[in-house]
Order: C-alpha cells, then structure tokens, then sequence
C-alpha cells in the first residue's frame, strides 16, 4: 500500500507539473508524452529531468494517453519494453527487438500518424530510468529550437558490469553528518550517480574511525537488554535524529533506482589500527570517550550483536545488502572469528533470510566460508582489485610474495566448482583522493576485468572519500580548494566526469562519446572543451602507473599512502622500493644489478619506465598550453582549476621521471661505491626536487593550506609545499654525503669477475622495439589435456629467446616457465605445450609470453599499455 501511495504521488506531481508548466494549450513547439498508466518513482524521477530539460529549451509538454490524442509535432512514448502498454505495443508492431536483462533499454524512432514518434523503454523500471534520462541529456544538447529532440539516437544497451557501485566512508563524524543531514545535498549527489547509471550506494560505517561507529548501531538506537552499549554522550532524540536521516537517504536512492549496501565493519573496538590515528581516541578501548562506543566486550560481543544487527534490520527495513569486515582489522581476534561468525550466520539466516551479505575477503579464513555455505546464507565475497590503491586496469600479473595475497587481491579464491560469487572492490580512494580523474579507456578495460570469475560488478570510492580521516571527530572540515577559486555547491560536483567514466562505461564500454564531449564543450566552450578531455584523458593514467611501476609496495594501505602529494620518502629508502606489480616492472634495485653484473629481463627497466613518464608530461604540458590559448583571456573558475590539477598531474609525473633515474643510480652507488654513480643519483634527484617545485608553483593557491586526508604523521595532510622542504632536506643530506665521502679509490668496486665495470649512467632514451607479435589466444581446454600455446614473433636484432610464463589463476602459487622453441610449420613461430600434469583443474589457467631480442632489448605479451598483460584459459570441466 505505502509503495502504490508513492506511486500514485509521483503520477500527480508529475501531471500537476506539467499543468502547471504549461497552462496555456499547445503551440508548435510542443511534446506530447504518452506514458504507462502506472510508474515507480524512479521513473518519476526520471521523466521529471525530461520535463526540466524542455522547460530550459523553452518547449511546451502535454501528457496524453496515447499518440492519437498528441497535438504536439513530436511524441515521446515512454514505457516499459514488455506488456500491454504503449511503448511496449509500439515496439511489439515494429517488430523492434528488445533486450530482456534487467536494466536495458531501447530508444527508437518511428512514425505514427503522420509525427515523428520515438519510444523510450526499459526492460525494468531502472532501465526505462535510464532511457529517460540520457533522453534529458540530449533535449540539453540541441541547438534547435524547432526540434529538441534533434539529439536523440537509436539505441540499444544492457549492463556490462551487473553492479556498478559507489563507496562512501564515515571516517569522521562532523563531516559525515554535515552530509547526512543534508537533503540537498543528497538530492543532487544521487541524481548524479543516477544519470550516469551507478546501481548501488554503499556507506561504509567504522573504518579506522577511533571507536566512533564502532559498531554503528547505539549511532542509532540502544538496544534492549544491554544498557551498558552507547555512544557516550549521544541522547536519544540525536539517535532519532540519525535513523530518521539515515532511512530518508535509503528512501531518496530507492527513488532513483539505486540500491543500498550499508558497510559494518567494526564489531567491538579494540584500538590498534581500528584507531586510525585520531586525537582525543587512544583512551577509548579503556574508558568512555564521549563521542564514541563503549560497553561491548569480549563477554557480550556476540549477543550484543546478533541483538543489534536484528534491530537494525528492523530499524533500517530497506536496506539491499549489508558488507562485513571480517577479520581483526574489526576488532575480532582470531580465536573468535570462527563462532562469531557463525552465530551471526544463522541469526541473519532466521531473520532476513534472503538479504545478500558481502564477506570481505582480506584475510577471510576458509572456514568462515564454509560456516556461510554451510548455513545457506544469501553471499558473496568481495576483495581488493589492486591493494588499497589504484593501480593499472587489470588484476595484478604477480603481487608482492612477502605478502599474502589475500590482503589485496583474490589470492586461491577463483576455484572450482564454483560455490559462491566474487565482486570486485577499486580503492580508487587511497590514490586519486583530490585531483581531477577520468579516462574511458581506462573505464573499458577495467570493468571488462571484473568479470574474472564471473564477477558481479564493481565498487568504486567516491572522490575525497578520505576527507577528514584522523583528524578530531568534531574538527570543522575544510574546504578543498580556496574561496576565490570555488565555483560548485558541493565539492563532489567537480569530479563529475569521474563518475561519467565509472558508471557509463562501466553499464557500456561502447557508450557514446558524446556523453562526455557535450559536456566538456558545455563546460569550457567548443575549441577549448576537446583540448581539456583529451588531456584529464591522458593525465588520468598518471597516478595509475606510478602506482603500479614506482610506488613502494610498504605504502599500499589507503591510510599510509597517497601517490598524488607524497614525494615517497627520502632517496635512499624510496630506491629500495619493492613494486606492486613484480611481473611487469623491474625495481630500480634489479636495473642496478644489470647495470653492474650483467643479466636481461623482458620486463620494463625503470629508465624505460621514466622515460615514459617524462614523455607523458611533455605531451601533457602541450595540452594545457593549447587548452590555455583557446580559452583566451576569459577564464572560469572551474578552468582554473582543471588547469591546475592537470599541471600539478603534469609536473608528478615529470618528478617520477626524474627521482626513478635518481633511484637507479643510487642503488648503483651502493652496490660499487661508484663517486660518478651518486653524483648521477644527485643530479637526477636535484631534477627531481626541481619538478616538484614547479609542482608546487602550479597549484599556488588554489588549495586549502591543509589538505587533511588521513594521518599527519603518514604525510597525508598539508599541502605540496611540505612535501617540498622534506625533498630539499632530502638533497641536502645528499650532497653532505657526498662531500664527506673519501675519495680513496679502493672504496669503489671497479671490476666484476675480474672484467672491468665501466659507469655508464641509465637514461630515459628508449629505442622502438620493433617487434611484431602475431597470437592466437588459447581456446578453453578439457580438463585433463594438455594446453599448447605459440606465438609468431620477430625483431630488427633478430630473437634471441621466447619464454612462457604460466601458472593456474591462483595468486599464491609462483609461475612457471617453458622455454618456446622454433616451430618447423612455420617461419618464426615459436611453440610449447603445457603438460597436462602441471595444470591444477581446481582453477582456470593464465600465461604471458615473455621476449628478447638478440641486442637485449626485452618484451611481455601481451603489451599492459594496451590491454590486459596475460591470457586467461578457462578450463572444461
């Protein structure tokens, strides 16, 4: 009853709008809408947008009950895709194909009586929401003031990734409830996330957060029984308060077609990393601290939150899913995790047997999975795609052995039978924490990846999801960027094309480019508009590769590290960097190594890898000198500050350029004492230091002073400048290194097994490889068999060896290696067959061939630059 009640006022403003809108009868310019007889409030929502778009163009709107009765020139006939309504007669009658899976749709035109007519129709509410809403976009797009409809195309299109979600974090509480209160806010955020087609909202409740929701509930309401439970001080009309708010903005995103998963991910609070590093909160696990919870112990943990979590689902009646943390980051030690979570299983399998619970994989012990399998409770498990940062788009080809895998990637957990389904978490939130972000190539190539396994979809975090973390949880927050350069009512509105990319790609990797590039041009004007895209395009991979090939492995954690602000520590420490993605990169250690012992790799060497960086940074700087001089003398705001962020993206990477040359050197150094080699590493580093510099220059004043994203004592609060005295305290204690050096020439290794080792320093000069790679990717193969693979390759230098790599999609077990020999069916054509006995079938089989040339000159296929950098076999079982 309450839904057809919403229903029902839905219709009647909608009507009552248009009345209202338009009480003067029909003129030439006019719409006729012929609608379902009956709506959600999605679409609602949906065909209200349109209304506002035609009212901008000056377009008069009549809603009629068929196309017979339309007076306008143009009709829009608008419905469900099956049925017995309008729409779905229309496309029935023309014979129009539809697609059935939930969240398509079609937008055709055809004639009727003599107009043009054109059917908007979704498979399912959330569908047809979407059809409506890209129709909103292109009335907005028109320069015709006779056709407003002059934009609209036909289309056809379904979900690539089922689930396309967005993360939020309550990391502090004055700045979370300055959000959760606010209605306005909330309307415009989910509005947006609507029209670019993201499915899912997840607020994630007691990450690091120093006790505060630690568990969320007693934020919302005591519970019967334990009256020892309570956020210390909180009064119970503040509790109302927060569950009223908490329930409106579930209700507001059921009305634009967006799911919602709450997030709890802290159980009892125990300190340690749970703490987060906030002032005023170390006394917590010990005695009240107003502010934050207190009263569950290791002797009601358990009861406490099978109460807890029953009244929450009564209390938050609408919720889609709820995601746990699982292991001791939520407060459980390992002797309970087992029985804790069992308990809980079986309470949610009682009462809310059919909501989905997401286990978060990060150390999730194999027999909670079994407890949860064996329960028959409604999961998933959902796990890092990259660690906690935003690496390249593809699952990385081999993560740091010292590690569990587990930790931040999918580890064993792709096996078969398969028994439950994966769904995959992007930290974008650790990396691009404030800096403009977006490239759809990017988008296409991650979200083809996670449907490894099948995978349900994916989460992104939000833009300045960190915002606030650590600092006091009744500190004002901060305001991004300077007063003088504010051109937006909420901040999040400056990442908008952040979330075009992530949820329009992610539903269609082929979506239209006109989506973005009408937005550009709206934004900037037509000359300068193009420029702008093609450089956030480019400017976009930035972050990524240095997260991948130059950022230490020590820094993954979204609460330590930060690529876009952090210099990465002084030379010395930030040389002996291990990488993230071990199988593609060489450390600057291993060049070293090359350099002065002899030895090749196919992998990239960090002077290729600078040089990559510094020809990013010139392209980008003529971008931005273009994009200057066509937006002339006349510069928004909102221009300003792109420029700036494309500057500071520009001026980084020239840094890691610099410093991976600095690196190398360094590391050169300290394997032979070489003088020349540390005043290489001096050189570059004083280069380095230079970029950063003008790094700083170019964000001037355009930021807050403090950027408080995280913990001050982890470098991620401040501002750039900071960063820039530790650089040149940093060099100073370099070049006090090597002033005091001896100069005996008996401190320097000069030879190697008895050969003369002559310094020749590495540059960031690469030579075109020249090869030509010919591959046909290995079909699935039964179970039992062995799997041949070859390749037909060649080089200028001509090929020295070709090797595959191959291992099952496990990322505990090492790769193997075959050497590929000549193949005598034809000219150079290498082969090698995979004994079947070296092919576990408990997984699916993934390889990359791995190449040298005879002048050492090395190369992996596939190529990462330009797609995923391995083949995935599935195995027939």
């Amino acid at each position: 009853m309450k839904n057809i009640l919403l229903v029902s006022q839905s219709l009647v403003r909608f009507g009552v709008a248009l009345l209202l809108l338009f009480p003067m009868g029909v003129n030439a310019q006019t719409v006729s809408v012929v609608t379902d007889p009956t709506m959600g409030a999605p679409v609602s929502h949906a065909l209200t947008k349109v209304m506002d778009a035609l009212q901008a163009k000056h377009i008069s709107v009549e809603k009629v009950g068929s196309v017979e009765q339309a007076r306008g020139k143009m009709v829009l006939v608008t419905g469900l895709a099956m049925g017995q309504g309008p729409a779905a007669r229309l496309l029935k009658a023309g014979n129009r194909p539809v697609p059935n899976s939930a969240e398509a749709l079609t937008v055709w035109k055809t004639t009727q009586a003599a107009k043009p007519v054109w059917v908007v129709s979704g498979a399912d509410e959330r569908g047809l929401m979407y059809a409506l809403l890209d129709v909103a976009d292109r009335i907005q797009w028109t320069k015709s003031a006779q056709n407003p409809l002059s934009e609209l195309k036909d289309i056809t299109e379904k979900p690539a990734a089922s689930e396309r979600a967005v993360s939020i974090y309550t990391m502090n509480r004055a700045y979370w409830e300055s959000r959760l209160y606010d209605e306005a806010h909330w309307a415009h955020y989910l509005d947006g996330l609507a029209q670019n087609r993201f499915n899912t909202l997840v607020v994630i409740f007691g990450y690091e957060n120093g006790g505060f929701l630690a568990p969320c509930y007693p934020y919302f309401f005591d519970v019967e029984g334990y009256p020892e439970v309570k956020m210390v001080g909180l009064q119970p009309q503040q509790q109302q308060k927060n569950l009223a708010a908490f329930n409106r903005l579930i209700q507001m995103a059921h009305d634009r077609g967006i799911r919602f998963t709450v997030g709890i991910w802290d159980h009892i609070y125990r300190g340690g990393v749970q703490g987060g590093g906030i002032p005023g909160t170390k006394d917590a696990p010990d005695k009240p601290v107003p502010g934050l919870v207190w009263g569950v112990t290791a002797d009601n943990l358990t009861a406490y939150t099978k109460a807890a979590l029953a009244k929450f689902l009564k209390q938050v009646p609408n919720l889609d899913a709820i995601q746990f943390r699982m292991h001791n980051e939520s407060g459980l030690k390992e002797g309970e995790q087992d029985s804790f979570w069992a308990d809980v299983f079986r309470m949610m399998k009682t009462t809310a047997p059919n909501l989905r619970l997401d286990l978060r994989a990060k150390e999730l012990p194999e027999s909670v999975i079994q407890s949860a399998q064996d329960i028959g409770v409604n999961f998933r498990i959902t796990t890092k795609f990259w660690m906690e940062q935003m690496g390249m788009p593809y699952h990385p080809t081999l993560v740091n052995p010292d590690k569990s895998p587990i930790r931040h990637s999918y580890a064993q957990l792709l096996r078969y039978p398969k028994t439950y389904r994966m769904h995959w978490r992007l930290w974008n939130g650790g990396t691009s924490r404030i800096l403009l972000w977006g490239d759809p190539d990017y988008v296409r190539r991650f979200a083809e990846t996670t449907h490894l396994y099948d995978g349900d979809g994916f989460e992104v975090n939000e833009p300045l999801a960190t915002k606030m973390e650590a600092q006091p949880h009744d500190a004002q927050p901060f305001d991004l960027l300077s007063a003088p350069y504010r051109y937006y009512d909420w901040e999040f509105e400056r990442y908008w094309h952040f979330f075009q990319t992530f949820g329009r790609i992610g539903y269609n990797p082929a979506t239209d480019p006109a989506v973005w590039n009408n937005e550009f041009n709206r934004r900037f004007g037509e000359k300068a508009g193009p420029v702008l895209a093609k450089a956030l395009h480019q400017a976009s991979w930035i972050l990524p590769r240095i997260i991948t090939s130059s950022y230490p492995y020590s820094s993954f954690p979204t609460t330590r590290g930060w690529a876009e602000k952090q210099r990465l520590g002084d030379l010395p420490s930030f040389a002996k960097a291990e990488l993230s993605d071990m199988a593609q990169f060489a450390s600057f250690d291993e060049e070293a190594k090359f350099r002065t012992e002899g030895g090749e790799t196919a992998r990239v060497l960090p002077s290729a890898n600078s040089h990559w960086f510094r020809q990013t940074s010139e392209t980008l700087n003529q971008l931005i000198a273009q994009a200057e001089k066509a937006a002339g003398s006349t510069k928004s705001k909102e221009l300003v500050s792109t420029l700036t962020d494309l500057k500071i993206l520009s001026n980084l990477s020239l840094y890691h350029s610099k410093r991976i040359l600095a690196a190398v050197n360094y590391r050169i150094f300290e394997r032979t004492q070489n003088k020349a080699a540390l005043d290489e590493s001096i050189a570059k580093e004083r280069e380095a230091v230079k970029a950063w510099q003008q790094l700083v220059a170019s964000a001037g004043d355009v930021y807050t002073d403090n950027l408080a994203m995280g913990v001050c004592v982890a470098d991620l609060c401040g501002h750039w400048r900071d960063e820039l005295a530790a650089l040149e305290k940093g060099l100073a204690s370099l070049e006090q290194k090597r002033n005091t050096l001896q100069a005996e020439a008996s401190t320097a290794r000069t030879t190697v097994a008895g050969k003369p080792l002559p310094y020749k320093p590495p540059t960031d000069a690469v030579l075109p490889d020249g090869f030509q790679i010919v591959h046909k990717p290995v079909a699935p193969v039964s179970v039992g068999k062995p799997i041949p693979v070859s390749i037909t390759v060649s080089a200028p230098a001509g090929i020295k060896w070709v090797k595959l790599r191959y291992r099952n999609v496990n990322q505990e077990l090492p790769y193997q290696t075959l050497a590929m020999q000549p193949s005598s069916g034809g000219k150079n054509t290498y082969t090698v067959s995979v004994p079947a006995d070296q092919i576990n079938p408990k997984w699916d089989f993934m390889y990359y061939i791995e190449i040298m040339d005879k002048q050492g000159r090395g190369k992996i296929y596939p190529d990462f630059n330009k797609e995923t950098p391995y083949r995935i076999v599935s195995l027939i079982r």
